[in-house]
């Protein structure tokens, strides 16, 4: 019976607080460390429900676009662009939907992308 009332408990939290959807505009609020800015070329990103994106970036005051199909695999998220280039980033969604964390590692360095949701 006791076994009941935290599936019933856990069920209930789940109702209330609803799904968070990575699906949506989001823009960047930071990257970590400072200096890797420039290694995230995403000003903005939209996750479709389609699985395709877009996203823009901004370079030497120019304004620059590419878009594709995204996928979201065990907590890794992949950005493949129409060229070919692929994107892949450890990806974690905060309960409220509100804040995407997007941290990728490479030669032994790691940098951290926070995106924040844009209202609909």
């Amino acid at each position: 019976m006791k076994a009941f009332g935290n599936c019933a408990a856990i069920a209930l939290l789940v109702l209330t607080t609803g799904c968070a959807s990575m699906e949506g505009k989001w823009s960047v609020a930071k990257v970590e460390p400072t200096a890797a800015r420039r290694d995230f070329a995403f000003e903005s990103l939209t996750l479709q429900s389609d699985g395709t994106f877009y996203a823009e970036a901004k370079e030497g005051g120019k304004t620059d676009s590419v878009s594709g199909t995204w996928k979201l695999d065990d907590g890794v998220l992949a950005l493949r662009e129409h060229d070919g280039e692929c994107h892949t980033y450890d990806a974690e969604l905060e309960p409220s939907g509100k804040r995407l964390k997007l941290v990728r590692h490479w030669s032994g360095q790691r940098m951290t992308a926070v995106l924040e949701k844009q209202a609909s």
